[in-house]
Protein backbone atom coordinates (compact mmCIF):
# COMPACT_ATOMS: atom_id res chain seq x y z
CA UNK A 1 0.00 0.00 0.00
CA UNK A 2 1.89 3.49 -1.18
CA UNK A 3 1.51 6.29 1.25
CA UNK A 4 1.47 10.14 0.39
CA UNK A 5 4.18 12.43 2.37
CA UNK A 6 1.92 15.20 3.06
CA UNK A 7 5.19 17.49 4.89
CA UNK A 8 5.39 20.46 2.63
CA UNK A 9 9.04 20.80 3.83
CA UNK A 10 9.59 17.60 2.81
CA UNK A 11 8.15 18.33 -0.36
CA UNK A 12 10.17 21.20 -0.86
CA UNK A 13 13.08 19.47 -0.37
CA UNK A 14 12.33 16.48 -3.01
CA UNK A 15 11.33 19.46 -5.59
CA UNK A 16 14.45 21.50 -5.50
CA UNK A 17 16.81 18.19 -5.82
CA UNK A 18 13.92 17.21 -8.67
CA UNK A 19 14.60 20.78 -10.28
CA UNK A 20 18.26 20.99 -9.79
CA UNK A 21 18.95 17.29 -11.38
CA UNK A 22 16.98 17.71 -14.24
CA UNK A 23 19.19 21.61 -15.30
CA UNK A 24 22.11 19.53 -14.26
CA UNK A 25 23.75 19.14 -17.46
CA UNK A 26 22.91 22.84 -18.34
CA UNK A 27 24.24 24.17 -14.68
CA UNK A 28 27.92 22.90 -15.87
CA UNK A 29 27.55 25.10 -18.54
CA UNK A 30 27.30 28.45 -17.02
CA UNK A 31 29.98 30.30 -15.57
CA UNK A 32 30.55 31.37 -11.71
CA UNK A 33 28.30 34.21 -11.12
CA UNK A 34 25.62 32.80 -14.00
CA UNK A 35 25.77 29.29 -11.97
CA UNK A 36 24.82 30.91 -8.65
CA UNK A 37 21.43 33.08 -10.21
CA UNK A 38 20.20 29.82 -11.32
CA UNK A 39 20.67 27.83 -8.41
CA UNK A 40 19.06 30.77 -6.11
CA UNK A 41 16.48 31.04 -8.89
CA UNK A 42 15.61 27.10 -8.08
CA UNK A 43 15.93 27.27 -4.54
CA UNK A 44 14.17 30.94 -3.37
CA UNK A 45 10.69 30.01 -4.37
CA UNK A 46 10.72 27.15 -1.96
CA UNK A 47 12.95 27.82 0.54
CA UNK A 48 13.47 32.17 0.68
CA UNK A 49 15.66 31.99 3.54
CA UNK A 50 17.72 30.47 2.39
CA UNK A 51 20.95 30.88 -0.56
CA UNK A 52 22.96 29.12 -2.65
CA UNK A 53 26.54 29.58 -3.11
CA UNK A 54 29.68 27.72 -5.21
CA UNK A 55 33.04 26.83 -4.91
CA UNK A 56 34.74 25.65 -7.71
CA UNK A 57 34.61 25.86 -11.46
CA UNK A 58 31.93 23.64 -13.32
CA UNK A 59 31.56 21.04 -14.25
CA UNK A 60 32.69 19.98 -10.94
CA UNK A 61 31.99 22.00 -7.89
CA UNK A 62 30.97 22.11 -4.57
CA UNK A 63 26.70 23.78 -3.76
CA UNK A 64 27.05 25.22 -0.56
CA UNK A 65 23.98 26.06 1.08
CA UNK A 66 23.69 28.51 3.72
CA UNK A 67 21.19 30.63 6.00
CA UNK A 68 23.45 33.77 6.17
CA UNK A 69 23.67 32.53 10.08
CA UNK A 70 19.93 32.90 11.01
CA UNK A 71 19.59 29.43 13.54
CA UNK A 72 15.65 30.01 12.59
CA UNK A 73 16.62 28.57 9.53
CA UNK A 74 19.27 25.88 10.29
CA UNK A 75 16.74 23.19 10.68
CA UNK A 76 15.63 23.65 7.25
CA UNK A 77 19.01 24.34 5.53
CA UNK A 78 19.97 20.59 7.40
CA UNK A 79 17.35 19.26 6.12
CA UNK A 80 17.85 19.98 3.07
CA UNK A 81 21.51 18.98 2.67
CA UNK A 82 20.57 15.62 4.29
CA UNK A 83 18.26 14.97 1.77
CA UNK A 84 20.48 15.81 -1.48
CA UNK A 85 20.99 12.91 -3.85
CA UNK A 86 24.26 11.74 -5.13
CA UNK A 87 24.84 13.28 -8.00
CA UNK A 88 27.73 13.26 -10.53
CA UNK A 89 30.65 15.82 -10.29
CA UNK A 90 28.12 17.92 -7.44
CA UNK A 91 29.28 17.86 -3.68
CA UNK A 92 26.72 19.55 -0.89
CA UNK A 93 27.56 21.35 1.67
CA UNK A 94 25.67 22.62 4.81
CA UNK A 95 26.75 26.67 6.02
CA UNK A 96 29.88 28.81 4.84
CA UNK A 97 32.81 26.83 6.56
CA UNK A 98 35.84 29.35 8.08
CA UNK A 99 37.64 31.76 6.07
CA UNK A 100 41.84 31.09 6.35
CA UNK A 101 42.99 33.86 8.27
CA UNK A 102 44.84 36.80 6.95
CA UNK A 103 41.79 38.32 5.20
CA UNK A 104 40.62 42.13 4.96
CA UNK A 105 37.19 43.32 4.14
CA UNK A 106 36.49 46.57 2.40
CA UNK A 107 32.54 48.15 2.77
CA UNK A 108 31.18 51.74 1.60
CA UNK A 109 34.77 52.70 1.50
CA UNK A 110 35.82 51.48 4.96
CA UNK A 111 38.36 48.80 5.00
CA UNK A 112 39.35 46.70 7.85
CA UNK A 113 41.94 43.74 8.63
CA UNK A 114 41.45 40.77 10.56
CA UNK A 115 44.62 42.19 12.15
CA UNK A 116 42.84 45.18 13.01
CA UNK A 117 40.09 43.39 14.69
CA UNK A 118 41.08 42.50 18.48
CA UNK A 119 39.11 39.93 20.37
CA UNK A 120 38.75 38.63 24.15
CA UNK A 121 36.66 35.84 25.08
CA UNK A 122 35.59 34.20 28.55
CA UNK A 123 33.01 30.69 29.23
CA UNK A 124 29.70 32.24 29.57
CA UNK A 125 26.60 29.31 30.53
CA UNK A 126 27.95 26.98 28.22
CA UNK A 127 28.77 29.19 25.58
CA UNK A 128 31.66 31.93 24.31
CA UNK A 129 31.07 35.76 25.45
CA UNK A 130 33.34 38.14 22.99
CA UNK A 131 34.42 41.15 23.64
CA UNK A 132 35.52 42.96 20.60
CA UNK A 133 37.84 46.25 20.09
CA UNK A 134 40.04 47.48 17.07
CA UNK A 135 43.57 47.53 16.78
CA UNK A 136 43.35 51.15 14.78
CA UNK A 137 41.73 54.13 15.16
CA UNK A 138 38.50 54.15 13.85
CA UNK A 139 37.14 57.74 13.00
CA UNK A 140 33.40 58.43 15.64
CA UNK A 141 31.33 58.46 12.26
CA UNK A 142 32.63 55.15 11.00
CA UNK A 143 31.98 53.35 14.85
CA UNK A 144 28.79 51.35 14.06
CA UNK A 145 29.56 50.35 10.72
CA UNK A 146 33.15 49.06 11.83
CA UNK A 147 31.06 46.62 14.19
CA UNK A 148 28.80 45.73 12.16
CA UNK A 149 31.99 44.75 9.74
CA UNK A 150 33.46 42.90 12.51
CA UNK A 151 30.42 40.82 12.94
CA UNK A 152 30.92 39.63 9.24
CA UNK A 153 34.18 38.92 10.29
CA UNK A 154 33.75 36.63 13.04
CA UNK A 155 31.24 34.67 10.81
CA UNK A 156 33.61 34.19 8.11
CA UNK A 157 36.67 33.44 10.10
CA UNK A 158 34.37 31.03 12.67
CA UNK A 159 32.03 29.96 10.23
CA UNK A 160 28.45 30.26 10.38
CA UNK A 161 27.45 27.08 12.40
CA UNK A 162 29.67 27.94 14.71
CA UNK A 163 29.27 31.69 14.87
CA UNK A 164 25.64 30.96 15.20
CA UNK A 165 25.33 28.27 17.73
CA UNK A 166 28.34 28.87 20.01
CA UNK A 167 28.59 32.29 20.67
CA UNK A 168 27.20 33.69 23.03
CA UNK A 169 27.07 37.55 24.15
CA UNK A 170 28.95 40.36 21.86
CA UNK A 171 29.75 43.36 23.24
CA UNK A 172 32.18 46.03 21.52
CA UNK A 173 34.79 48.48 23.36
CA UNK A 174 33.47 51.96 24.13
CA UNK A 175 35.27 54.13 21.49
CA UNK A 176 37.55 55.92 23.50
CA UNK A 177 39.11 52.33 25.35
CA UNK A 178 40.60 50.79 22.32
CA UNK A 179 44.17 52.04 22.75
CA UNK A 180 43.93 49.88 26.28
CA UNK A 181 42.21 47.10 25.00
CA UNK A 182 44.24 43.63 25.12
CA UNK A 183 42.58 41.84 22.97
CA UNK A 184 44.00 39.04 19.95
CA UNK A 185 44.00 39.73 16.64
CA UNK A 186 41.34 37.83 14.81
CA UNK A 187 43.80 35.66 13.17
CA UNK A 188 45.21 34.34 16.23
CA UNK A 189 41.95 34.11 17.96
CA UNK A 190 40.06 31.02 16.53
CA UNK A 191 42.54 28.47 17.94
CA UNK A 192 41.93 29.91 21.66
CA UNK A 193 38.01 30.05 20.68
CA UNK A 194 38.24 25.93 20.11
CA UNK A 195 40.21 25.79 23.20
CA UNK A 196 37.39 27.09 25.07
CA UNK A 197 35.02 25.70 24.03
CA UNK A 198 36.71 22.32 24.12
CA UNK A 199 38.98 22.44 27.26
CA UNK A 200 37.16 25.26 29.13
CA UNK A 201 33.51 24.37 28.67
CA UNK A 202 34.42 20.80 27.94
CA UNK A 203 31.95 20.57 25.29
CA UNK A 204 34.49 17.86 23.40
CA UNK A 205 31.85 15.96 21.18
CA UNK A 206 32.69 12.64 22.67
CA UNK A 207 29.97 10.74 23.57
CA UNK A 208 30.05 10.16 27.11
CA UNK A 209 30.81 6.21 28.13
CA UNK A 210 29.86 4.71 31.27
CA UNK A 211 27.90 5.53 34.45
CA UNK A 212 26.92 9.56 33.89
CA UNK A 213 27.28 11.80 36.61
CA UNK A 214 24.19 14.05 37.70
CA UNK A 215 23.74 17.16 39.45
CA UNK A 216 20.19 18.21 41.66
CA UNK A 217 19.34 20.92 41.78
CA UNK A 218 15.83 23.66 42.79
CA UNK A 219 14.46 26.47 41.47
CA UNK A 220 11.47 28.28 41.18
CA UNK A 221 9.82 30.73 38.17
CA UNK A 222 6.84 32.33 38.23
CA UNK A 223 3.16 31.36 37.22
CA UNK A 224 0.78 33.10 35.19
CA UNK A 225 -1.25 34.34 38.60
CA UNK A 226 2.12 35.57 39.68
CA UNK A 227 2.89 32.65 42.43
CA UNK A 228 6.24 30.41 42.97
CA UNK A 229 5.94 27.31 41.65
CA UNK A 230 8.90 24.70 42.55
CA UNK A 231 10.76 23.30 40.53
CA UNK A 232 13.17 20.13 41.13
CA UNK A 233 16.09 18.96 38.63
CA UNK A 234 18.29 16.60 37.70
CA UNK A 235 20.97 17.68 35.46
CA UNK A 236 23.25 14.95 33.39
CA UNK A 237 27.04 16.64 33.45
CA UNK A 238 27.95 14.14 31.09
CA UNK A 239 25.34 15.60 28.80
CA UNK A 240 27.84 18.68 28.25
CA UNK A 241 29.95 17.18 26.49
CA UNK A 242 27.94 17.16 23.17
CA UNK A 243 26.57 20.16 23.76
CA UNK A 244 26.78 22.03 20.39
CA UNK A 245 26.98 18.81 18.16
CA UNK A 246 25.28 19.83 14.86
CA UNK A 247 23.52 16.17 14.30
CA UNK A 248 21.88 16.25 18.22
CA UNK A 249 20.13 19.86 17.37
CA UNK A 250 16.32 18.01 18.21
CA UNK A 251 15.04 18.32 21.50
CA UNK A 252 12.39 15.52 22.18
CA UNK A 253 11.04 15.95 25.64
CA UNK A 254 8.48 13.38 27.24
CA UNK A 255 6.34 14.44 30.15
CA UNK A 256 4.31 12.28 32.38
CA UNK A 257 2.04 12.51 35.07
CA UNK A 258 3.33 11.55 38.75
CA UNK A 259 0.76 11.56 41.09
CA UNK A 260 2.30 8.56 43.33
CA UNK A 261 5.09 6.99 44.51
CA UNK A 262 3.88 4.27 42.03
CA UNK A 263 3.69 6.39 39.35
CA UNK A 264 7.03 8.01 39.76
CA UNK A 265 8.45 4.80 39.30
CA UNK A 266 7.11 3.79 36.32
CA UNK A 267 7.84 7.15 34.61
CA UNK A 268 11.94 6.31 35.96
CA UNK A 269 11.57 2.89 33.95
CA UNK A 270 9.97 4.94 31.06
CA UNK A 271 13.03 6.85 31.26
CA UNK A 272 15.66 4.20 31.76
CA UNK A 273 14.25 2.11 28.93
CA UNK A 274 13.98 5.31 26.29
CA UNK A 275 17.40 6.42 27.55
CA UNK A 276 19.30 2.89 26.59
CA UNK A 277 16.94 3.05 22.95
CA UNK A 278 18.26 6.51 22.24
CA UNK A 279 22.17 5.84 23.36
CA UNK A 280 22.14 2.84 21.03
CA UNK A 281 24.95 3.98 18.60
CA UNK A 282 24.95 7.31 19.97
CA UNK A 283 21.53 8.54 18.51
CA UNK A 284 20.65 10.26 21.23
CA UNK A 285 21.27 11.44 25.48
CA UNK A 286 19.34 12.09 28.41
CA UNK A 287 20.59 15.96 29.44
CA UNK A 288 18.00 16.30 32.08
CA UNK A 289 14.70 15.97 33.89
CA UNK A 290 12.48 18.47 35.67
CA UNK A 291 9.98 17.85 37.88
CA UNK A 292 7.21 20.19 38.63
CA UNK A 293 3.57 20.41 39.54
CA UNK A 294 3.28 16.49 39.64
CA UNK A 295 4.82 16.66 36.06
CA UNK A 296 8.20 14.60 35.28
CA UNK A 297 9.36 15.99 31.70
CA UNK A 298 12.69 13.78 30.72
CA UNK A 299 14.11 16.05 28.27
CA UNK A 300 17.00 14.07 25.29
CA UNK A 301 19.03 15.48 22.58
CA UNK A 302 18.91 13.54 19.47
CA UNK A 303 20.28 12.98 16.07
CA UNK A 304 17.24 11.19 14.36
CA UNK A 305 13.68 12.62 15.15
CA UNK A 306 11.52 10.03 13.41
CA UNK A 307 13.20 7.07 15.21
CA UNK A 308 13.31 8.40 18.42
CA UNK A 309 9.76 9.47 18.50
CA UNK A 310 8.84 5.80 17.22
CA UNK A 311 10.69 4.84 20.62
CA UNK A 312 9.36 6.87 22.63
CA UNK A 313 5.43 6.05 21.21
CA UNK A 314 6.44 2.20 21.50
CA UNK A 315 7.41 1.96 25.00
CA UNK A 316 4.05 4.28 26.08
CA UNK A 317 2.27 1.73 24.39
CA UNK A 318 3.80 -1.08 26.22
CA UNK A 319 3.63 1.08 29.54
CA UNK A 320 0.26 2.25 28.82
CA UNK A 321 1.68 5.98 30.66
CA UNK A 322 0.04 9.44 29.48
CA UNK A 323 3.09 10.58 28.01
CA UNK A 324 2.84 13.95 25.87
CA UNK A 325 5.51 14.20 23.75
CA UNK A 326 7.21 17.56 22.31
CA UNK A 327 10.09 17.88 19.42
CA UNK A 328 11.95 21.21 19.06
CA UNK A 329 15.09 22.28 17.05
CA UNK A 330 17.70 23.53 19.79
CA UNK A 331 20.74 23.54 18.64
CA UNK A 332 22.38 25.83 21.04
CA UNK A 333 20.29 23.28 23.71
CA UNK A 334 18.95 26.34 25.52
CA UNK A 335 16.50 23.96 27.80
CA UNK A 336 19.99 22.69 29.18
CA UNK A 337 21.88 25.67 29.38
CA UNK A 338 19.84 27.55 31.72
CA UNK A 339 20.75 24.75 34.06
CA UNK A 340 24.54 24.97 34.16
CA UNK A 341 24.84 28.64 35.65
Amino acid sequence: MSTVNTDPRAAARAAFWQALSERLDSLRAMSGHELVNALNELLQPLFPNLAAEVLGDPPAFKLVLTAHGAEDDFEDLMALVQSAPALPQLEVEAFRQRMREGFSMRMNDFELATTDVLVKHEPYRGLVALEIGFAKPIPMDMQDHARHMSMIMLDHILGEYDFAVKVGPVDHVEADAHADFDGVPLDDFVRLFDACWRDDLGHTGVFPVGEHAWSGLTATREAEDGSEIEMVVMRNDAANALLGRADLGHRLSAAIPVDSGEELDEARVYEDRLTALLQTHENGCCTHVVLEEGVRTIHFHIAHPEAAIAHAQSLQAESELPVTLDLAFDPTWKSYRIWLA
